[in-house]
């Protein structure tokens, strides 16, 4: 499998004043422009070799914009993985490289799906996300013709009538609890990281938006707290508990954000103000220009986290409170943002009913449907409150960050470098 290879580039410069095309003398007009911006996707076989058809597809996707980089690279990775298949099977030995997509009936994809559930083992979910790429393939490019240029595939479209692969069973969701987030932030000595954790859990983002938060964003939903609000029988005003906070979501068409508001505690956004007053933080911002240029959290280097970088800080505070046996499981980012949709789901302060409160996770988390805010209440809202802690029934999420953030916060004193 892992010898298909896929290079997706949107937007790259490529640089030719140095490419051993240009003529030696510079008084002669070189053939090529000195520098390019080139968005294209290429697809190799395991001898290295281009598969055109598959290229040529996901070229004009990610240039048209119907695709992000990433898709490219998965939609890349399955063709190619499926082009693999074919060239094994002896009615396709003779197709030139990714020809035998020109040719393939539906019943030979069906058996494709069925190998890799019985051969390879793998689940109906991957099954199904294979099935989503040679959809797509068929549907957008070998069975569609463009202007005047007809369809490269003559036979008829497998796809006509939808998926051919089998649905996927949908597992209930994991979810980091409060325990667990408690466990993983005394995992760690670094209240920078110890900041980080709890941020997301709260705000419910992916690990793909935390490096597009700014320094602003945090300032912006902090003012908001600034608003005195009145309560009905109450004559004090009082600050709001949350806070609305900006993120650029992923998820948008192609590679374009999705912009958002999420509800994050009034504790968690001064937790985080402490850390930026610190000396740490102060010394390594000064590299960025302006707060709407300024992560709002630096890692131990000084330098903004990567999604990668945020996966391997939840593998490290994982293994632990493995380790001390504080935890059952490993946390992935996508736990956290789990947490917090149970979070919303259970506290007593934000809607005045469970329904209410399903509609403010579609909203904070980014989902474009209801249904898939649905997911969470697989585990029925009643019987979701026996397993919480006993005592905590009546308790609001702004209450237990703020909990959190005086059970766990360290001080960052002068001489700290991490």
């Amino acid at each position: 499998m892992e010898a298909v290879k896929v290079i997706a580039i949107k937007g790259k410069p490529l640089d030719f004043r140095e490419s051993p095309t240009r003529r030696d003398d510079p008084s002669e007009e070189s053939p090529f422009q000195e520098a390019v911006n080139v968005t294209g996707t290429a697809v190799f076989d395991d001898d290295e070799r281009l598969m055109p058809l598959i290229s040529s597809y996901l070229s004009h996707a990610l240039r048209e914009a119907d695709i992000s980089q990433q898709t490219a690279i998965t939609y890349g990775r399955n063709l190619g993985y499926t082009c693999e298949y074919l060239m094994n099977r002896r009615e396709f030995r003779d197709c030139e490289r990714d020809s035998a997509f020109l040719e393939i009936r539906t019943h030979v994809i069906e058996e494709y799906f069925a190998h890799l559930r019985e051969a390879e083992g793998l689940s109906k979910k991957t099954v199904r996300n294979r099935d989503s790429s040679l959809m797509a393939f068929f549907n957008d490019s070998l069975c569609r013709g463009v202007d005047d240029v007809p369809a490269p595939r003559t036979a008829p479209n497998p796809y006509t009538a939808g998926y051919l692969s089998p649905r996927p069973n949908k597992n209930l969701v994991v979810a980091c609890s409060l325990n667990n987030l408690r466990e993983l932030i005394l995992a760690t000595q670094s209240e920078r990281e110890r900041c980080l954790l709890q941020f997301m859990y709260d705000a419910g983002v992916r690990r793909s938006e935390v490096p597009r938060v700014t320094l602003k964003a945090i300032d912006d939903a902090l003012q908001f707290q600034d608003t005195l609000f009145i309560s009905p029988g109450v004559s004090e005003p009082v600050n709001a508990d949350y806070c609305p906070l900006h993120i650029d979501g992923s998820k948008g068409p192609a590679d374009s954000f999705k912009p958002r508001q999420t509800l994050v505690s009034r504790a968690t956004l001064l937790r985080i103000k402490k850390y930026h007053a610190s000396p740490l933080y102060k010394m390594t911002k000064r590299q960025f220009k302006g707060a709407e240029n300024t992560p709002a959290f630096l890692n131990a280097e000084g330098g903004e986290y990567t999604p990668r970088s945020i996966s391997k800080l939840l593998e490290r505070t994982s293994e632990r409170a493995l380790n001390l046996l504080k935890i059952d499981r490993m946390i992935s980012p996508h736990k956290l943002r789990h947490g917090n949709a149970y979070a919303l789901l259970r506290t007593p302060d934000i809607g005045s009913d469970y329904l209410d409160r399903l509609v403010t996770v579609q909203k904070t988390l980014g989902h474009s449907r209801l249904s898939t805010s649905e997911t969470y209440t697989q585990i029925p809202y009643d019987l979701y409150q026996k397993l919480v802690r006993p005592g905590t029934e009546t308790k609001t999420k702004a209450g237990e960050m703020a909990e959190l953030s005086q059970q766990t916060r360290l001080r960052i004193d002068a001489g700290d470098m991490k």
